[in-house]
Order: C-alpha cells, then structure tokens, then sequence
C-alpha cells in the first residue's frame, strides 16, 4: 500500500501546482482589470467633475482586494492584525476621507508585491522541481527476451532494465551488462562524465551518454539517492536559521505596534490643528508604510535560495540554521582516513636485501598476493602495473592464519606478509628493516622470503586526496583554521598533516575522545567536523556543523549529517562557506535596506511629507522587488 500512497501524494503535489498556476492566472486578470479600472477613473476624475470617478476606482479596488479584503476582515475578528488588515484598513479609510485612487493604489501595488512574493517562492520550487524533473517517466523493463516500458514505481528491486544511449537512467542501481560514460551532475555537481561498467552504480536522474547498459534495480522509485535528495531539500526548508526566527517574531509584535502607532499619529495630528481628513491620511500613510512584507520575505528567500543553489552543486544542507553556522565557521576539524586521504594504500617504498632488486621484491609480493581482495593485494598489483611487470604463476597457494601466505613459484617456496611471518619463516639471513624516509616508520610493512631467505619489505601507506592540500589552504585564507582528528599513530598522522597542510593533529583518539575535542574547539567559535558519516557519526553529530563525505553511496551519510557532500570531494567545502557568508551578507544586507527604507518613509509619514502612492510604490512594492531579486542571485550554481 505505501507505494500507492506516495504515487497519491506525488499526484496531489502535481495537482497543488497546477491549481496555483490556475489561481495565478487569475489574479493576473484581476490585477489587469484594477490596473485599468485604477487609469480609467484617474482619467475621469481628471476630464469630469462630479463623483463619477469613484465606481471605477472601487472596481479596481474589489478587483485587486478580492482575496485581501476578506482576509483582513477575518483577522480583525481574530484579533489577529496581520498585513491584510493594514492594506484593507488604508484603503477603505482612504476612500471614506475622499482619497479613492490612493485608495485602490494601495491595494493593487500590494496584489503586485503579494505576486511578486508569490513568484519568488515558486522560483525556488521550480529549481527544487528541476531535480524533480529529472526522474526517468518510465523504465525499459526486461522481462526473459521481452522488453516493455513501464513507470518507475512499478520496478521491484532486483529486477532488469536497459537504458540506451541518451536517455535518463530511471532508477537506483548496478550494471550487469555493458559499458558507458554517465552525466551524474544532477546528484553530484560534477559535470565530467563518469565511466561505468559492470558491477558500477549507476543512479536514477543521471544520463547515459554513451553505450546501452542493462541495470539491476537496488532502490524502489521512493527511495533512491534523487528522491532523498528532493525531500532533504524539501524539509530542510522547514528548519529556521536564529536570524529568520527573530525576524519572524519581530513581525508578528510589529503589526499590532504599527496600528497602534497609526492611531497615535491621527490623533496627535488633530490635537496639533489637522483636518478630520489630513489626520487620517497622516495614520493611513503610516499603517501602509510600516507594512513589513519585504522584511518577512527577504530571510526566507535568502536562506531557501541558498539551500536549493548549494543542491545543484551537489551539496545537501540539511536547513537554513547550517548556512549561518558555516558562514561564522572558526575551525574545521577532518577525520584522516576516507576523508583527507583515500582510503586506499599505496606503495610508499621498497627495500630489497642484498642480492635482490625492488622489481624481484615488488614481482614476488604481487604475484603471490594476486588472488586476494585485500586492499594491500590492490596496492601491491597496481605498483606491479605500473612498473610492467610481469607477474609469476603460482602454485600451492596456503594462507597462514594472522600471518601471511604461502606459495611457490617454479618449484621454490616464498611466503609473503606481516613482520610476524619474518620470524616464522626466515630461516636464513633475517636481514634488516628498511628505514630510508619518514615513511618506512608510517605505513603497513610487507615482507618477503624466498626459501627462508629475506628477500626485502615493502611499505604501504594511505593516500591523501588531491584535493586535500588545496582544500586546507583555500581555508586558511578564508581564516578558518583546520584540525585532524584521527586514532592512527602520531607519526603516520603527522606524515599526512605534512602533505595536507593542516594547522594541528591530535591521534590516537578514540571515538569519544573525538567528541572531547570537538568539544573543545567548540568552545572557541563555530566548529565543523568533517567525516565519512559512519565511523566519524559521534563527532559529526557533535559538531556545530558535521559534514559527511560519500553520500551517493552512503545511506547513513545522508540521513545523519547536517551537510552531505554527494561526492567524495573536499573541495566543494570552501565554495559552500563561501555561499553561506553570501547568503548571510545578503540577507543583513535586505535587513538594513528593508529597514533604513521603512524608516525613512515613515519619517516623511510622521512629518506629513510622505503620500499613500510614495508609502505602498516604494516602501512595500518596490522594496519587496529589491529584495527579492536580491536574494534570487543565490540560486546560482558556484
């Protein structure tokens, strides 16, 4: 039954969004009846005198007030005055004291910043919807030697589907058959195109680029990495920042101080020799002034804007409280392994004993560790490529439990592994450790002997990432100093600080420890930690702001940290604090502009300076536009 229900609700969500652009289009006629309604009764009350201006301009106003008026009505009778009941107040009072143009002015320039709110807000929803769009209409399910399109939802997991050269790939999961090139830019941000063949992911929302693959699904419809993403976004909306919180809070004590105020400014006008008439205007000026619309509007869409640009860069912040974080961010704390490095062990050095050359000790160590999965049998096979060596044929293959392995090579015996298999096997000359460079003392060793004889040792170390040094540098100049945090020994950990270039190291840590330091460094400013999500969890969720790295392929990423890095890449991080400070900058900057603007009409309000056409034209429509547009910059990608 779930799998119908949230096909019901997908088409409730489509059908929401046709209804609003049906309402849209009907507040398009409306505001273009009381545009012409509004330069109708202006032209009359010009060439003829009389009343006969005022139908039209009460036309214009019911036609731009046909939701406003009704709402502000409904909240008197709540006693809840919002911004309905201020525009629905000025205008009717406008009318009443002989002013019926200003009157209609005041609400069709409020219907048009209501529209312009209203289409901000749906700019934002159409870019979340552009991830949307990317979900495949239907599959080309394979079925024995039949092949039939069906839509995604209807695809179990296990089951196969081809995907031919330029279509989008429907859903989550492995190839089985084929090889391509796919544009996975809508999940990761990346744009160059990533190799795929048999026993890859593949993921719903990408493209094919090239050949015909055939996939088996490892994800229903609802539950691929572009679904999660999409309801990441969609709730991370919900998730206030401080600063739109206050903001917030300050709008709803606001609107009854600024009725109040209006009040005060009538009858302080009377009391100081005004008209009945020239008093109202004054409080009616005030009232639509001080209507906060772009002030409640310009945080929101900042921080959405924000959120959403950071997605189509393949970075997921899970809520708009994470972007001020990162933009006051004073440390950033790596975990080392799967984050500044790779993961993935290399060949550091080599070390032949007498006799014997690296190429006869990388060549035997290869050879007899080619059966295994092990990431030291990677390392050793892909040093032995490089090199072009020719690897030997193996015969009676043993493994020697905790130790090492075992067999020969046209008819002599060699063992290969761990130190502890030196003083198992070494019947010879044991000969000596290699300790040529910082890195024979840092990394995992490799002995070889050939028929009890030592051979040499190899040693393999952690890779860093390329992008590492770049990232920790880029950083520093932003001012924000880095922190490894890892339970390696000092010495290896000092060897990949080195190549990286972080600011401090702390090793050996535990778990618990990890979440001391963080702790620690917490308490001195805004902290991020920045882990793979599953063993780092502890110190992630500890952080101010935890990153996790590898959320394409990591369920636990996505769902536990603040900010998910679609891809294993450092350096998408500088590029998102830099965001966050934009959007911060921005959203002080619509703050200030919102309010010096207020204020100013406001003044010339109090002074009886100010007009009901200057108070909606600038002090709301105009400021709505501004900041709007303002904020809307940050949906770009970059």
């Amino acid at each position: 039954m779930e799998p119908e229900h949230n096909h019901v609700c997908e088409y409730c969500e489509a059908q929401a969004a046709q209804e609003q652009e049906v309402d849209l289009k009907g507040t398009y006629i409306r505001l273009a009846v009381a545009s012409l309604s509004l330069v109708l009764g202006l032209a009359v009350q010009i060439a003829v005198a009389g009343i006969w201006h005022y139908p039209l301009f009460i036309l214009s106003m019911a036609a731009a007030g046909r939701e406003i008026i009704p709402r502000g009505f409904k909240g008197a009778l709540r006693l809840h005055l919002d911004i309905n009941f201020l525009m629905t107040s000025a205008a009717i009072g406008a009318t009443l004291i002989g002013a019926p143009a200003e009157g209609a002015a005041v609400l069709l320039l409020f219907s048009v910043a209501e529209v312009l709110e209203t289409r901000a807000n749906s700019r934002v929803r159409q870019e979340i919807g552009t991830l949307l769009e990317m979900k495949s209409l239907t599959v080309s399910l394979l079925e024995s030697a039949n092949e039939r399109k069906v839509q995604p939802e209807e695809v179990s997991v296990g089951q196969v589907f081809a995907v031919r050269p330029g279509e989008r790939i429907g859903l989550d999961g492995t190839v089985l058959k084929g090889t391509t090139f796919t544009d996975e830019s809508p999940i990761t941000g990346e744009s160059i195109p990533v190799s795929k063949s048999a026993g890859d992911k593949v993921y719903a929302g990408s493209i094919n680029k090239e050949g015909y693959i055939e996939v088996q699904t490892t994800a229903l419809a609802r539950d691929t990495v572009l679904s999660r993403i999409v309801t990441l976004v969609e709730q991370a909306q919900r998730k206030r920042s401080n600063t739109e919180s206050a903001v917030s809070r300050f709008a709803h004590i606001y609107t009854p101080a600024v009725v109040a105020a209006s009040v005060l400014l009538g009858f302080a006008s009377l009391l100081t020799g005004a008209t009945l008439n020239a008093s109202v205007y004054h409080a009616l000026t005030l009232l639509v002034t001080s209507c906060p619309c772009a002030l409640a509007i310009s945080v929101p869409v900042s921080m959405v804007s924000s959120i959403t640009g950071a997605a189509k860069d393949g970075v997921l912040v899970k809520g708009s409280r994470y972007i001020e974080r990162l933009s006051k961010a004073k440390t950033i704390a790596f975990d080392k392994t799967g984050t500044l490095t790779e993961a993935r062990l290399r060949v550091t050095q080599i070390c032949p004993q007498e006799g014997f050359s690296e190429a006869d000790v990388l060549t035997m160590a290869a050879s007899l560790e080619r059966g295994s999965e092990h990431p030291i049998s990677q390392a050793l096979q892909s040093e032995a490529w490089k090199r072009n060596l020719k690897l030997s044929a193996v015969d009676k293959f043993t493994a020697i439990p905790g130790r090492g392995i075992r067999g020969t090579v046209g008819g002599v015996e060699y063992v290969v592994g761990s130190e502890r298999i030196v003083e198992l096997a070494a019947k010879g000359n044991p000969g000596t450790d290699c300790v040529h460079g910082p890195s024979a003392h840092t990394g995992t060793s490799v002995h070889v002997i050939r028929d009890g004889v030592r051979m040499g040792s190899l040693t393999l170390a952690d890779t860093a990432r390329a992008e590492s040094r770049e990232t920790i540098d880029e950083l520093r100049r932003m001012g924000i100093s880095s922190v490894m945090l890892t339970g390696d020994n000092q010495s290896a950990a000092e060897l990949v600080a080195t190549e990286v270039g972080v600011d401090d190291v702390r090793s050996k840590l535990l778990p618990d420890q990890k979440v001391d330091e963080i702790h620690r460094l917490s308490s001195s400013g805004i902290t991020i930690m920045v882990g793979d999500g599953v063993n780092d969890a502890p110190a992630l969720a500890a952080a101010d702001v935890g990153i996790a790295m590898g959320a394409i392929s990591s369920d636990v990423a996505l769902e536990t940290a603040d900010v998910a890095l679609m891809k294993d890449d450092l350096s998408k991080i500088p590029p998102l604090v830099r965001r966050a400070r934009r959007t911060m900058q921005i959203v002080r900057e619509n703050i200030i502009v919102s309010l010096v603007v207020k204020m100013t009409v406001a003044t010339m309000a109090v002074l009886g300076i100010s007009t009901l056409w200057l108070a909606i034209g600038v002090g709301d429509m105009g400021l709505t536009l501004a900041v709007v547009a303002n904020a809307l910059r940050l949906l770009r990608s970059g």
